[in-house]
């Protein structure tokens, strides 16, 4: 192997160090890498290689009921990446080097050659101790290219109106991660949506990393959670940097932490040192008429070196788009056109796909006018072209946007998805997007979990078109307003007619019926669901969804043994889906050991539970994980197999606890307590007791309030009275009979009749 920095440049590109970065923390498989970073499966299967061939990290095969399933992790005891603020420190076996990539690159812009100068004060300014900095200015002055010119390795996010406080999250989670800060990426995985835990979260990573922090066109975000993230930054931050680039004075705090540039036209020194780059050898007189009218504006100056003709018109900017434009090739022209169609950069491979040309010269001569701006490996057009473009464009643009769109689908990530749908939403054909929402269902379940804020904006711009309410309603089930849901379904189920979509909303009335209490009428939704499962029974999205809803309906009956039934028939689907799905596939096996523990088998419940946590560490699912602990630390109790109890629940409650998703951390850690109690650890179920009263506080989750209960039970046990911490308790749930009946039988596990009656009365 050569051990030297051309061997790490080739080996540690961008994708590969997001991979070690994931891996540093944790065990993953290629399909979950694929997910947290938005990338092709066929990518990361092909970084992961170079890197286990290189012996950077190993891979180790689960069989999963006859599958081999390969799970990744570094090789620690042969390479250590450490992540600081200059790049990283690698060792590959007893060599050492350093090496400081630019880790995400391809966000930060690149301008063209010799675009770039002056500027040397407000450098300076930028690089000084202020926490948070604001570029501000009037579009085409440079504010970018400034930024870019001093935070070239920072991690760099242009907005767009669309843009959601979910997916920056993201985006910035993954960042974070890589220079060593965990906590935002676990609780993004988690499924974690609270603002005020994303915020403090990035203000957490950003303080601890000391990272820079770019936000570009702010003057186009549209979203109050985003806005308020922004504020509550840069109102904190204290070590770090944030950066916000507007055409506009964002409306955040202004103090002495904060750096204000109102950035105006170069000075005539500086513009003359532009205009003598682009036009060699400018005389005094033609370079003080240019600046009389240019006023120092970098793209005006740019523009006025590529005219063909002296400026003579008070019209100065169209006259010098003009001016410059019918001076282009037709396929330099052609080309500006087609990057106008689309809002944010696009990738060179797409813009090769959907052109069927070679353009790479032509964005290169573009790109040197000053006439197109790069981003990594993207092109794009400054908004001030796009809008003079726009004006005089004449090529087909739907299907340069039916081609992106081809294009976007097959790199097979939500990300990109999304992007696809808007440009499906622009081309305005309903059965475009009814095709598009079945490719949603089919094949991205995860965007309406992952990714449901940006997607519902998209949606909401066409609401009128029955396929997007459907997906809509679909939202709002998932967040728990059923009956916002419900009354959208019945809307758009009279006005869908192809069969996919309307099993797709019978499927989703029945699992809303039957949450609402309303069984009937989810059994009325189930027999019309079953005509259409029987006319496209080899579907396997229908065949799925049919047992799914049929097992659905027996739960909720309390018809056990017809729902075990049914869920092995959900199972067997699921198995022969053809997209892997073990997270549902994990939830299948968990509901089936529910089943059995209501009726009374424990040890088969628990198998279940098991073979679905097997599933989900395959698979490196940490939340369904977690959850399957938690379900074997209940059946464990019962079976009055107190260690396992208490291992199995002290695994959740560390995992939710870190994730900050509370309710299920004091589920885990009431389990805990109870379990410990059995062992005879008392100091040990103390301390868990305790630790579930403190998030009771914060969250009132009823479940906390038997926290009292059990301080008082355990003074009981230490010799002491536990009456007033009993009574606080029981007064806390006194209006939940079930809670009580529930926590009686936990404790007749641990006691008997009398000793219950004498402490809990």
């Amino acid at each position: 192997m050569q051990n030297d920095v051309s061997f790490l440049r080739s080996l540690l590109n961008e994708t590969n160090i997001q991979i070690i970065s994931l891996l540093g923390g944790t065990s993953l498989n290629t399909r979950e890498i694929a997910r947290l970073l938005q990338k092709d499966e066929t990518l990361i299967s092909r970084g992961l290689r170079s890197l286990e061939k290189a012996g950077i990290v190993e891979g180790k095969w689960m069989r999963v009921r006859g599958k081999n399933i390969k799970v990744y992790s570094l090789k620690s005891d042969e390479l250590k990446i450490s992540f600081n603020p200059e790049g990283m420190d690698v060792k590959i076996g007893e060599k050492s080097f350093k090496y400081s990539p630019p880790l995400l690159e391809s966000r930060v812009p690149k301008t063209g050659t010799g675009s770039f100068v002056g500027r040397e004060r407000e450098v300076e300014l930028l690089k000084g101790n202020h926490p948070v900095a604001v570029i501000f200015g009037m579009a085409g002055i440079g504010k970018s290219s400034l930024g870019a010119r001093v935070f070239g390795d920072a991690f760099w996010h242009s907005m767009t109106e669309e843009d959601t406080v979910e997916y920056i999250a993201w985006q910035l989670a993954l960042y974070l991660n890589l220079r060593g800060f965990r906590a935002m990426i676990e609780y993004m995985r988690a499924g974690g949506k609270e603002l005020s835990t994303i915020r403090g979260l990035a203000l957490e990573g950003i303080t601890r990393t000391e990272a820079t922090v770019v936000f570009d066109d702010l003057h186009k975000c549209r979203d109050d959670d985003v806005s308020s993230m922004i504020r509550f930054l840069a109102s904190r931050l204290e070590r770090g940097k944030l950066i916000l680039i507007s055409r506009e004075k964002p409306a955040i705090s202004y103090d002495e932490r904060v750096l204000l540039i109102h950035l105006r036209g170069l000075s005539s020194e500086e513009s003359y040192r532009l205009l003598n780059l682009k036009m060699p050898g400018i005389t005094p007189g033609e370079f003080s008429r240019i600046y009389h009218f240019t006023l120092g504006h970098p793209l005006m100056l740019v523009l006025v070196s590529e005219a063909s003709k002296p400026m003579d018109s008070p019209f100065l900017f169209e006259y010098l788009l003009r001016e410059v434009y019918q001076g282009l090739s037709n396929e330099e022209r052609t080309v500006l056109q087609l990057l106008s169609l689309f809002d944010e950069p696009v990738e060179l491979s797409a813009l090769r796909e959907i052109h069927a040309r070679n353009i790479f010269l032509t964005l290169y001569s573009l790109l040197n006018k000053g006439l197109v701006e790069r981003t990594g490996e993207r092109y794009h057009v400054h908004d001030l072209l796009r809008g003079f473009l726009i004006g005089i464009r004449d090529i087909p643009a739907g299907e340069y946007y039916l081609g992106y769109i081809r294009y976007l689908l097959e790199k097979n990530t939500a990300k990109d998805f999304l992007r696809a749908f808007k440009y499906a939403i622009r081309l305005g054909d309903r059965e475009l997007i009814g095709e598009m929402t079945e490719i949603r269902i089919r094949r991205f379940w995860r965007i309406a979990l992952d990714f449901p804020l940006a997607y519902q904006k998209l949606l909401e711009k066409i609401r009128e078109v029955p396929y997007a309410r459907e997906e809509i309603a679909r939202l709002y089930f998932n967040r728990g307003f059923f009956e916002k849901a419900l009354m959208l379904w019945l809307e758009v189920r009279e006005e869908i007619e192809d069969d996919f979509h309307r099993f797709d909303v019978l499927m989703m009335l029945t699992d809303v019926y039957c949450e609402i209490g309303e069984i009937e009428k989810a059994e009325e939704c189930l027999s019309e669901l079953e005509g259409l499962f029987f006319l496209h029974r080899d579907d396997p999205y229908m065949r799925l969804g049919y047992y799914i809803e049929v097992t659905k309906v027996h739960t909720f009956k309390r018809e056990r043994k017809e729902a075990i039934e049914n869920a092995f028939k959900e199972l067997e689907a699921i198995r022969e889906y053809p997209l892997v799905h073990p997270e549902l596939e994990s939830l299948i096996l968990y509901h089936i050991g529910y089943l059995y523990v209501e009726m009374g088998e424990l040890e088969k419940g628990g198998r279940y539970y098991r073979e679905g946590l097997k599933v989900a560490e395959a698979y490196s699912l940490p939340y369904m994980e977690n959850l399957g602990y938690i379900q074997i630390g209940i059946v464990s109790y019962f079976l009055r197999d107190f260690r396992t109890s208490s291992e199995s629940s002290g695994k959740a409650a560390e995992y939710f606890l870190r994730t900050k998703n509370y309710r299920r951390a004091i589920d885990a850690l009431f389990r805990r307590a109870v379990a410990m109690i059995g062992e005879g650890r008392f100091d040990g179920a103390r301390e868990a007791s305790e630790k579930i009263l403190e998030l009771a506080e914060g969250t009132n989750y009823a479940i906390g309030w038997m926290g009292y209960v059990l301080l008082g039970i355990l003074d009981e046990l230490g010799g002491k009275s536990g009456k007033e911490y009993i009574r606080a308790g029981l007064e806390k749930i006194e209006e939940n009979e079930y809670l009580r009946l529930g926590m009686l039988e936990e404790l007749r596990v641990l006691f008997d009749e009398e000793t219950l009656q004498r402490w809990l009365g």
